[in-house]
């Protein structure tokens, strides 16, 4: 237990084993100890020990290195202490009175010097380490990002390309759709095959989007407005799903200057994956508040769905992550690159069982964007 507190209290500081940090502290104390005895009791000349005095220089620096400030501030004090011992025991002879009273200040003034350069260069070292890690750190994401980004481009050149053939092979079936009989079983064959096209389509479509955003065109538009809009388009899934849709409208908000489709796009985004996750019915709610300390607008969409799992609710906004099978993993991703294009933020809350909750900040100024997003008002 004392060994636990006197780490905790001495060795905290530093990243050296615990082990060697130990080692030195003792070993100084021992030799600290022994040199003060034999001074006592008069076993070594008062020129030795005066030859003995400048090593604890060099064990307050390997302490300070090692073991941290208060480690090297504890054996700079106790040097100080024998050095005055040691020197003024030389005015016991008047001769050496002044002698030894002008040497004893700049061995105190030199043994705390020596702590406090140590760990001053002892911190610049490890500020300059810790500066190289993150240097290091940010080149290889940076790496990492071009090398993404590359991808990225030469899956949208190939998505863009396969979307051609798609659109020519969906306008052939259409046609043959057309010339069978509804009753056969090649028109039912004919449909699935369309709607697996209209899937794949959909998917390449939601790629490029979040391959490519485009860049928001902005204009001065009312939040509550934009809820309410995208809340009538899925009205009658609302009603299909038995979901209860409740807005809450702070009366206060101010117009954003935002792109006024974009945010509608989130908000589809985000209803839709309410309902799905209450496929028996349920409550969607949407609260919009005015957050003056920060100078946002504040949405918050809950739902008493299903929620997210703790392990899932860190990859939501990934692309390509799903846990549904027919979902292709893009929504989320795109509504929070459309978010922070308009320099805001999404976040989620949730209980797997209860619900979920997701809230959007968006500043009330345009300040956090780009020339080329302002140019679009």
């Amino acid at each position: 237990m004392k060994i636990v507190a006197l780490k905790q209290l001495f060795f905290r500081e530093r990243s050296s084993p615990f082990i060697v940090q130990l080692v030195i502290f003792f070993a100084t104390a021992a030799i600290f100890g022994v040199i003060f005895l034999l001074h006592r009791n008069g076993w070594l000349p008062l020129e030795a020990v005066h030859l003995l005095l400048y090593l604890f220089f060099a064990l307050i620096y390997t302490n300070t290195l090692f073991n941290g400030f208060l480690s090297g501030i504890l054996f700079a004090s106790m040097s100080s202490l024998l050095a005055v011992y040691v020197l003024l025991a030389e005015s016991s002879s008047s001769s050496l009175l002044s002698t030894a009273k002008l040497q004893v200040f700049p061995f105190v003034t030199l043994y705390y010097l020596t702590a406090i350069i140590t760990d001053w260069f002892r911190q610049t070292i490890n500020k300059l380490r810790m500066q190289i890690q993150e240097n290091e750190r940010l080149c290889q994401q940076a790496r990492q990002m071009e090398k993404l980004a590359l991808a990225g481009e030469i899956a949208a050149g190939i998505a863009h390309e396969i979307r051609n053939p798609l659109t020519v092979i969906q306008g052939y079936i259409q046609l043959l759709q057309k010339s069978t009989a509804d009753t056969s079983r090649d028109s039912e064959t004919y449909l699935v095959i369309l709607e697996e096209i209209q899937r794949t389509n959909a998917i390449i479509s939601d790629f490029l989007r979040f391959s490519r955003p485009d860049q928001p065109h902005v204009s001065m538009v009312q939040i509550n407005e934009l809820v309410e809009n995208a809340a009538a388009l899925l009205y009658g899934e609302t009603l299909r799903k038995n979901v209860r849709f409740h807005l809450y409208p702070d009366p206060a908000l101010p117009p954003l200057l935002l792109d006024k489709d974009q945010i509608i796009q989130v908000f589809l985004n985000l209803f839709t994956n309410a309902l799905q996750a209450m496929p028996l019915g349920g409550s969607l709610s949407v609260l919009t508040q005015l957050d003056k300390k920060r100078n946002q607008v504040l949405i918050h969409i809950s739902d008493t769905g299903h929620g997210i799992t703790p392990a899932n609710l860190g990859k939501i906004f990934a692309p390509f992550f799903t846990t549904r099978d027919e979902g292709t993993g893009m929504g989320l991703s795109i509504t929070h690159n459309i978010v922070n294009a308009h320099a805001g933020q999404i976040c989620v809350e949730s209980t797997p069982g209860q619900g979920s909750r997701f809230t959007i900040s968006l500043p009330l100024t345009a300040d956090g964007m780009t020339g080329n997003e302002k140019k679009g008002l």
